[in-house]
């Protein structure tokens, strides 16, 4: 397909390069309607009549548009030919003397208004010009020829209405056998490639499926392309995109592949929606899913569970860097996720730069009202054709549920072509991901987790006093420097399983704030990565107001000496991050005699967790049995429990025999009974005899 600018006779040209939008000119210039005034005086257009010229290469290599019945040398070739014609229309010819397609330049003031009256949205083909021009197929003349049929039987006055008669003539006389066959294979269901491109009208929304799940855009263009097997039609769709912090519209490109023969609309990779066998039911679930985009949007603690795509460490195009200088773009991996999760598209867009939303034109601040418009806006400076602009202010960014911002006023159309799902962080894997938003649920927190939990009671008022002055901001005893010494900081020490995990897991629950467990595996012991990865975690804990759980943390507070440089540097990192981190933390450990010594000044709370008494032992073995339904065990409390606490293990191992002991007696059809229990604790008895035997004979070898 060709496009350019008007004919001239006897003017020596170069090919015309495919037409995709008006270019801008020097200052603001005449309007449209100002530029058609200057030659109303004139009989520029007014003859409702086609002239035929031809688009030929001389011998020299030359394209030059020319009237065949008139000499390409005229004397008059600097002068506007054909003006007074309604309609030009230019055969093109290749170099090789062949038939390419046909040009059709539109001269008829008449028809130009009756154009800029129908046509609206229509991307790469600019009507509003003083020069109008249609490349071969002139897909816009055949998307609006109701409409414009339609402008000609009410509005139209009888010179207009012989001008569209005349331009009808063409376009059907160009088009009109394709037209024809595309009617009459859409009426059963099919459609054949040469004739995709009528499917597509810019402006109406189109559905495919993105990762097995429906998602709908508006169709901004359709082209002819290539791809590796052969030739294609690429559409450029357009959805509703958020980045955290403003709304704006984004860009999809799809592709739809030559096929032989005739296919099944709805077999395509896109098609209109309006084709779908289920429209009505599909644009339902479209809405509320894109109503409920709406309402994740900005900082959310939820849960999830399902298939979701996680962000790798791999780039796309094999560069960590683009040409630009930003970091490259990452790959998604799909992977099953479970646990409680963090949707947070702003921070997500902002640590990952490569990945993050990208918006063609204007974006309007989420904290406002929007409108979106399926055509372009007139006047303001918010605009974007075929995208939203701000209307009216009336909120400020918040956090909590209680206090989410007034749902953007979005028209349904708008609403349809939100995507399927949110950016976010799963808490659990510590990736960033892409969620689907069908499995994301609100958050169940155990707000009572922190009245179960078994430790002295004076130590459980200790913590509550502490973490409800520092949720409240009782900032009443600042470091001298400001900005300083602001966090809190827990250190929990004891044996395995007895409850240091679960208490700030609790806490977490009791505050209603998401928790970041993190250990010292994963953060390394390389001095450079370890800053990293902490500054990282320490960033957006900030960011989410999480607390923070440090499991293992005793490489980072062992007492620094002067043969080892590395441990030294991991302990001064640790110590520097802490210094200026406002957050509350906790740390857990089994080695509190080799704490360097500037830890302790740091710490506001250290708890000891002893072994587990035999009262304690007995509270959990009830605890834990309890929550097994009534009618899937045969457990008599009062008998069984004095056995079961005499034995000796912590109280992670207590939940797993519990654990256990119920898939062996579901296993075999059978309530949970004593003897299960009996079954999963000779077990654990086995470990922990094999292990001490292990532990011992390498003693002695040590020794």
């Amino acid at each position: 397909m060709f496009g350019g600018g008007p004919s001239r006779r006897g003017r020596r040209l170069p090919p015309p390069p495919p037409i995709f939008d008006s270019y801008p000119r020097a200052g603001p210039g005449p309007t449209t309607e100002e530029r058609e005034q200057q030659f109303s005086a004139s009989n520029r257009g007014t003859k409702c009549e086609l002239k035929q010229l031809d688009g030929r290469y001389d011998g020299q290599g030359n394209y030059i548009v020319a009237d065949s019945s008139v000499s390409m040398l005229s004397d008059d070739a600097d002068a506007e030919p054909h003006s007074e014609y309604a309609l030009v229309s230019t055969r093109v010819y290749g170099p090789d003397g062949l038939y390419q397609s046909t040009q059709l330049e539109v001269k008829s003031r008449l028809i130009k208004k009756a154009l800029r009256k129908v046509i609206k949205f229509y991307p790469g083909q600019p009507v509003d010009t003083s020069e109008v021009v249609f490349n071969d197929p002139p897909k816009p003349l055949f998307h609006y020829r109701k409409e414009l049929d339609d402008y000609k039987h009410a509005k139209a006055d009888d010179e207009t209405k012989k001008h569209l008669d005349l331009l009808f003539k063409f376009v059907d006389s160009l088009i009109g056998a394709q037209v024809e066959r595309f009617k009459d294979l859409t009426k059963l269901g099919l459609i054949s490639f040469p004739l995709v491109w009528m499917l597509f009208k810019p402006g109406d929304i189109v559905f495919t499926e993105k990762d097995g799940h429906p998602q709908a855009f508006m169709i901004s263009q359709i082209e002819p392309t290539r791809s590796f097997i052969g030739k294609a039609w690429q559409l450029t769709c357009v959805g509703t995109g958020y980045d955290g912090v403003n709304f704006g519209k984004v860009f999809e490109f799809l592709k739809i592949n030559q096929f032989e023969g005739t296919r099944e609309i709805t077999t395509l990779k896109v098609y209109p929606l309006k084709y779908h066998p289920q429209e009505s039911k599909i644009r339902h679930q479209l809405l509320e899913r894109g109503k409920r985009f709406l309402e994740l949007r900005g900082r959310q603690h939820m849960s999830y569970k399902g298939m979701a795509h996680i962000l790798t460490s791999r780039y796309k195009h094999g560069f960590e860097v683009d040409d630009s200088g930003m970091e490259g773009e990452r790959i998604f991996q799909s992977s099953l996720v479970s646990g409680r999760v963090m949707i947070d598209c702003e921070t997500f867009c902002r640590v990952n730069s490569g990945n993050r939303i990208r918006f063609d034109g204007p974006a309007v601040p989420y904290n406002v009202q929007l409108q979106v418009h399926d055509g372009p806006t007139s006047g303001g400076s918010h605009e974007a054709e075929g995208g939203v602009h701000a209307a009216v202010t009336v909120t400020t960014d918040v956090e909590s549920k209680s206090k989410r911002p007034v749902l953007p006023t979005l028209s349904e159309k708008d609403i349809l072509l939100c995507p399927p799902f949110v950016l976010g962080f799963s808490l659990l894997n510590k990736k960033w991901c892409r969620f689907i938003i069908d499995c994301v649920e609100e958050v169940e927190l155990n707000a009572d987790a922190f009245n179960q939990l078994i430790i002295a009671d004076g130590h459980k008022e200790l913590i509550q006093a502490m973490v409800e002055s520092h949720v409240e901001g009782d900032d009443s005893f600042d470091d001298i420097i400001q900005g300083k010494g602001k966090s809190l900081i827990f250190l929990l020490h004891g044996a395995p399983g007895v409850g240091k995990t679960l208490t700030a897991e609790s806490i977490a629950d009791y505050t209603k704030r998401p928790l970041y467990m993190v250990s010292s595996g994963e953060l390394g012991t390389d001095p450079v990565e370890v800053e990293e990865k902490l500054t990282h975690v320490l960033d957006i804990a900030t960011t989410w107001k999480a607390i923070v759980l440090l499991d293992e943390a005793d490489v980072f507070l062992q007492q620094r000496s002067g043969s080892d440089v590395k441990r030294n540097a991991l302990v001064s990192i640790f110590l520097r991050l802490l210094e200026y981190y406002e957050g509350i933390l906790f740390l857990t450990s089994n080695r509190v005699e080799s704490f360097d010594l500037a830890f302790k000044s740091r710490i506001h709370v250290a708890l000891s967790y002893p072994e587990l008494t035999l009262p304690v032992r007995h509270r959990l073995w009830r605890d834990f049995l309890l929550r097994i339904p009534e009618d899937m065990r045969n457990i008599d409390l009062e008998r069984d429990l004095p056995t079961l606490e005499k034995e000796e293990i912590n109280g992670r191992q207590i939940k797993n025999a519990c654990k256990t002991a119920t898939a062996l007696a579901r296993r075999r059809g059978e309530k949970l009974g004593i003897s299960h229990l009996e079954t999963t604790l000779a077990t654990i008895k086995e470990f922990e005899k094999d292990f001490s035997e292990a532990a011992n004979h390498l003693q002695r070898i040590s020794e």
